[in-house]
Formats: structure tokens, sequence, C-alpha cells
């Protein structure tokens, strides 16, 4: 029981079943100026039933919308870097590359494969880029070196190098 000077608000029990059954919802308010029982006030509802989106109806939302999925990273992310349709297909396709045997063989050499590394020597991260290929190959969106940019980003930006001039740039192979 709710006293007069209550200002909260007090829910009863509210049961919502996705499942296919009918979908029954009973609550109960307050403003606080009347007391509250459990048989003052209360009302049942049966509001129709939402059905949930299938998996293919997810699938072409999400190709519409970022146009890749599974999507190669968080939304968050997405929204916190400004990626758009073309960059997220490209660091789709980064992904791949950056699991391959020869990618890893570079990471490895490079750096120990550590995403984080800064050897100061004027290489940074996980493929020892200079300061002025991160930032030509568009490095700098994500943040000033390599070392300080997420896995994904660095990934994306090896594969940009790669496709701009092949293995050359890496010494290790």
């Amino acid at each position: 029981m709710i006293g007069k000077n209550s200002r909260r608000v007090a829910l009863g029990a509210t049961a919502l079943c996705l499942t296919g059954a009918t979908v029954v919802a009973s609550t109960t308010y307050s403003t606080g100026a009347e007391p509250i029982d459990s048989t003052s006030a209360s009302s049942i509802v049966a509001p129709r039933a939402i059905a949930a989106p299938t998996a293919g109806e997810i699938r072409a939302q999400t190709i519409r919308k970022y146009g890749v999925h599974p999507l190669p990273t968080s939304i968050r992310t997405i929204t916190k870097y400004k990626l758009g349709k073309k960059a997220l297909r490209e660091i789709v396709k980064a992904k791949r590359l950056a699991n391959t045997a020869k990618a890893k063989r570079i990471r490895k050499c490079e750096s120990g494969g550590s995403y984080k590394i800064n050897t100061g020597n004027g290489y940074y991260g996980a493929y020892q880029f200079d300061r002025g290929t991160w930032l030509s190959n568009g490095g700098g969106r994500y943040a000033r070196t390599a070392n300080r940019a997420p896995k994904f980003a660095q990934d994306h930006i090896m594969y940009k190098t790669y496709k701009a001039r092949g293995w050359s740039p890496w010494a290790c192979q």
C-alpha cells in the first residue's frame, strides 16, 4: 500500500508472452493521491500480439541500413567513427585479409602481434605504420597514430594499404 503523500507511481505485475499466445498485461497505477490496494483500479488489457521479426527480416534491415550483415563492429563504434556503407564493406574484407596466414605472419614479425605497440622508432601498431602512411590511407579518422586505434581500424588501414601497394610496404613476409 502506498500512502497519500507519496509521489511515486506503483506498477502491478505485468506479464507479456511473445511466443504466439495471447498477450495479457495487468498494471495498476497511482499518482499518490489515493491509497492503492490490489483490487482497486486494476485493469486487464489484451493488446494484439506483436510478432518478432524473422532472421531474414533482420538481415534485410541491416543490409539496407549498413550495407553488410552481420556487422563487423558494434553500432556504437559505427556511430562514433561515422562509418558509411563503403567503409563497413571494406572492414569486412579487411577482417578476412587480416585472418590470412600471410597477414598473421606480418603482424607477428612486425609487432609480435600486438595492436597497441609503440616501438619508439616512428612506427606504430600491429602493422608498424609510420604516421604518414597511416594518415594518407585514412587512419586519421580513427586515431593520430595506429597504436591508439582499435584493432578493426588497423586491419582496415592495412587492407587499404595492401590494395594500393600490395605486400611491399612490409619488410617481414
